[in-house]
């Protein structure tokens, strides 16, 4: 059995602030700096045959306090969703119907990303990371919100929430 562990990164100013993020390329607060070195105890047991990260500063921010002495995989393909004119906004100023639309995959915010583009570029690189390791691998990906909802969707995973807090995680096993 393959499995791949996705890590949600750890908490940035906007987050703090709840506002939209999207492709901004922040760093992580100091909080949540504190709070990912933490998970160190959390991912000691496991021995990781390749860790990929986003090309956004808060996920390879991430990694490196919990992995301090690791290299990382870079791939765009877990870049988070492009919100467009959302990007910086706080989430309590736009329309919460479309806000709950968009968490669903049914709205689109102008400028942004679609939820069926997002779905491609995700499905294919987890897909190749799959047919890449062998039997028995363990991959970690450090991602966004917006990219483990899109997987949680894809994969049908129902026994987690759809919206993913700072540093939580979920893993997804394929038979080889």
């Amino acid at each position: 059995m393959k499995q791949i562990i996705f890590l949600r990164h750890a908490e940035t100013k906007m987050n703090k602030e709840g506002r939209f993020c999207g492709r901004r390329d922040v760093e992580i607060s100091e909080e949540g700096r504190k709070q990912a070195k933490k998970m160190r105890e959390i991912f000691k047991e496991y021995q990781f045959d390749a860790i990929y990260c986003s090309p956004l500063k808060r996920t390879k921010q991430t990694l490196e306090a919990i992995f301090p002495n690791r290299k990382f995989i870079k791939e765009d393909g877990f870049t988070e969703i492009g919100l467009g004119e959302w990007e910086g906004l706080k989430k309590e100023n736009v329309n919460q119907k479309l806000r709950k639309a968009f968490q669903q995959g049914n709205y689109t915010p102008p400028h942004g990303e679609s939820y069926e583009d997002v779905k491609i570029r995700v499905k294919n690189i987890i897909e190749t990371i799959f047919a890449t390791y062998p039997d028995g691998s363990v991959i970690l990906v450090c991602t966004s919100n917006g990219i483990m909802r899109t997987i949680k969707r894809i994969y049908d995973i129902k026994n987690e929430k759809m919206m993913s807090g700072n540093l939580e995680y979920f893993s997804l096993k394929r038979e080889a």
